[in-house]
């Protein structure tokens, strides 16, 4: 589950929107140099999850539970473990105008001055979605 929460940036002050986490049917990673957000669904995924899910022990989300449990039990590709995946998920993601790449590991940024230091906003509104 992904998660939307108010921030402001430490270094310019500038307030903004950060998003963390994917949802049940997609990812979402951020570039390493900008900040840029990229989703990427499991369907634009395809294969690499199928093989992903094959080699979970539980399921992916709860709200994914059924579909998990058949891909487990009769998908005849083989597993990948989470490194291999997350290495194809970001090569399909593929670079940022600024030359960045997306990476699961990358930081939020701030839209203003790039700055990964930012504090929770008091004002702002957290949200959760899927």
């Amino acid at each position: 589950m992904g998660r939307e929460s108010g921030a402001i940036c430490n270094n310019c002050g500038v307030r903004f929107a950060v998003r963390e986490g994917g949802g049940f049917l997609f990812h979402l990673l951020h570039c390493d140099g900008c900040g840029a957000e990229r989703s990427i669904g499991f369907e634009e995924i395809g294969e690499p999850h199928l093989r992903y899910l094959k080699g979970l022990n539980v399921p992916y989300a709860m709200a994914t539970a059924e579909h998990d449990r058949r891909v487990q039990e009769h998908y005849p590709g083989e597993p990948i473990s989470e490194e291999k995946y997350h290495r194809i998920v970001e090569d399909l993601c593929g670079e940022c105008d600024c030359a960045g790449g997306f990476r699961f590991d990358a930081p939020p940024r701030c839209p203003e001055c790039r700055s990964a230091d930012y504090r929770k906003d008091p004002d702002g509104q957290e949200i959760f979605y899927d």
